[in-house]
């Protein structure tokens, strides 16, 4: 990507770019941009290439800046300043342009990058998540959550796509899970299967049997407990009673069994840290009322214990 010259360039004279992730421009942001704009003009030039296919008519295409380009039409501004570099060969080298360019700067919209990356997946032969990060910019973060957003049907893309949606990137990021351990299952595979799971899901969600996407976890927690007992059948059964009646609330997944297993694995893991962290600790340090009183506590009620399993 050369930068070939800076120029002052009619406004008129540039088009926006058809692939830019970015679809939507909010408005609170655009009037501050605008007021900051007119105070004191375009501080950081455009980037540009020269068009040289004839359509669209405009002479040049945005890179990067199309919010100061927007204001500066709003303005009525007739000139602008830009950066002129060489046309992209094709439409992956031009979003990949636009990935570098913005790498530093706040992130797109979630959906509308991962559509774009979906375009260099397809152009690569790979959706390797170190080899997207080095050819993209992109964080390996985001480049996970996009991927998980092209695992579901397309049919949902017209829910990620509309703004202010009660329906979220989030919503999906949190069930997709569930969703792809089932899609393993006679009942549930993709993309049937999936959809079924998916769209009693999205009215569930609507009808407040799920208030927050979080809930999900204690979805998965339930799964993840009956994965490891080998009785997966039964969490099937839960989940087709949970979205097949309306009235199903979200404590059917909520046992006692699967509570104790998270207990169990609480203790477990608090244990561990107490005996590497109590083997070397200096007396000193604990020799206080309080925390004396508590180890004594801990001894006592671990004997008890102990003698109950003896």
């Amino acid at each position: 990507m050369e930068n070939k010259t800076l120029q002052t360039v009619k406004v008129t004279d540039i088009a926006p770019n058809p692939h830019n992730p970015r679809l939507v421009f909010e408005e609170g942001a655009l009037s501050e941009l605008r007021k900051s704009i007119e105070k004191v003009g375009i501080l950081v030039p455009l980037t540009v290439y020269e068009n040289r296919k004839g359509t669209p008519p405009e002479r040049y295409i945005l890179l990067d800046g199309e919010r100061r380009w927007r204001c500066a039409q709003e303005l009525s501004m007739e000139e602008i300043p830009v950066n002129i570099i060489d046309e992209p060969e094709g439409v992956t080298q031009n979003i990949l342009y636009m990935f570098n360019i913005h790498h530093f700067r706040k992130e797109w919209a979630l959906f509308p990058t991962a559509l774009k990356l979906e375009m260099i997946i397809r152009e690569l032969g790979t959706d390797n998540e170190r080899t997207l990060h080095e050819f993209t910019g992109v964080n390996r973060s985001t480049i996970r959550r996009c991927r998980i957003l092209l695992w579901f049907p397309h049919k949902y893309r017209n829910y990620l796509m509309e703004k202010g949606a009660k329906i979220s990137t989030d919503f999906f990021i949190e069930l997709h899970p569930i969703a792809k351990r089932l899609s393993h299952e006679s009942k549930f595979y993709f993309s049937e299967g999936t959809e079924r799971l998916v769209d009693k899901m999205i009215d569930k969600f609507l009808d407040g049997h799920i208030v927050d996407v979080k809930d999900f976890r204690e979805i998965r927690k339930s799964m993840a407990y009956y994965e490891k007992s080998n009785n997966f059948e039964e969490f099937i059964d839960k989940i087709e009673m949970f979205i097949n009646n309306s009235d199903c609330e979200l404590d059917i997944f909520m046992s006692t069994e699967v509570e104790n297993d998270k207990v169990r694995q609480n203790i477990l893991k608090y244990t561990s840290y107490l005996i590497n962290n109590l083997k070397d600790i200096n007396p000193d340090l604990i020799s206080d009322y309080y925390f004396v009183n508590q180890i004594k506590a801990l001894h006592d009620q671990v004997e008890n214990i102990l003698e109950e399993i003896d």
